[in-house]
């Protein structure tokens, strides 16, 4: 355990050794803080941004919905038989998709 004086000698022998040295250091590699009304409109900004992209998301969602439903409900229509296969063709695919994708990411947990 140090004495208390032996830790004011430390400290002197710190400052004039690299006070000047770590102060040059600090006001060069300070980071920049904007101000509060920028990053407001920052933030404001991205909002809108994921509200636009989210918003045609699910514009492409609903389209891509309604088309395959009716797809479904004109196979359902002109044939029963065509539309069971699809139906399995379909199930299977998204079967595969999943496990693939579930598949991959537990490769890359295990690898990181």
């Amino acid at each position: 355990m140090k004495k208390p004086k032996e830790e004011d000698y430390d400290q002197q022998w710190f400052d004039d050794q690299f006070k000047e040295a770590v102060n040059r250091f600090d006001a060069t590699h300070a980071p920049n803080v904007p101000d509060l009304q920028q990053f407001e409109a920052f933030v404001e900004g991205r909002k809108q941004e994921m509200k636009r992209g989210l918003w045609k998301e699910l514009l492409l969602f609903w389209l891509t919905a309604c088309l395959v439903l009716g797809l479904m409900l004109w196979m359902l229509d002109r044939s029963w038989v065509w539309f069971a296969v699809l139906q399995t063709l379909i199930a299977a695919g998204g079967i595969g998709f999943v496990s693939i994708t579930f598949g991959r990411r537990k490769v890359r947990t295990w690898r990181s």
